[in-house]
């Protein structure tokens, strides 16, 4: 049987015969007191209070100094303490938790940033080397357009065409290539912030720890 039935009994019982002393149905006081000790038992029992009160409150059962009411409100303040004490040590025990999910967080953006990055320099490298190739293939053009300017205006032409082809396409490249070290930079100050608030975390962190080991000292 749950402790919660046994309590309420009791009470209803208690309730009961002072309902029926005020009505005039019955005069007589009845003796209590064992009821008293009972739930006193049980409150020790559960916890709800301490040695030194459960030896207060026989005694003041005994001595008739103790009232259902009383009693009934010592349950409740118990209960009270009880539930703050437990939301206290939920909120202590999520306190470093959430300390943790964020510098975890953190350092997960970190790391994906870092990944990100490294494809950009790849790109980036790999539009560098086609540029290189781009610019020797221009000025082979360039000279095969000189020197077919005396013997054939028309293949001097088609070098020149040509030439102008690969300066477009190397100013298509270059324009992507400071797209993607624009793209890097942000990346570079992104990381920066962030190392900034885990160093912050860190910090704090260890500044608690010092308090902590003040307070014990």
């Amino acid at each position: 049987m749950g402790c919660g039935g046994g309590l309420n009994d009791l009470f209803r019982a208690y309730g009961s015969r002072y309902d029926s002393r005020n009505t005039g149905y019955d005069d007589r006081r009845p003796d209590d007191t064992q009821e008293k000790i009972s739930l006193i038992k049980r409150l020790y029992a559960e916890g709800r209070i301490g040695k030194d009160r459960y030896n207060s409150l026989k005694d003041r059962a005994y001595n008739g100094n103790l009232s259902f009411e009383q009693l009934m409100d010592i349950k409740e303040s118990s209960l009270d303490s009880r539930e703050n004490s437990l939301q206290d040590n939920e909120v202590k025990e999520d306190e470093p938790n959430n300390k943790n999910k964020s510098i975890n967080k953190y350092k997960e953006k970190i790391k994906e940033l870092k990944s990100s990055k490294e494809k950009v320099e790849s790109i980036r490298s790999k539009i560098e080397e086609r540029l290189s190739e781009l610019f020797q293939e221009k000025e082979k053009t360039e000279s095969m357009a000189e020197s077919m300017v005396s013997s054939s205006e028309e293949t001097a032409r088609k070098y020149i065409e040509k030439k102008l082809d690969l300066e477009e396409n190397i100013q298509v490249l270059q324009k992507r290539k400071k797209e993607l070290e624009k793209q890097i930079d942000e990346i570079d100050k992104t990381m920066k912030v962030i190392d900034t608030k885990m160093l912050d975390y860190e910090a704090v962190e260890l500044q608690e720890e010092l308090e902590n080991i003040k307070k014990d000292i």
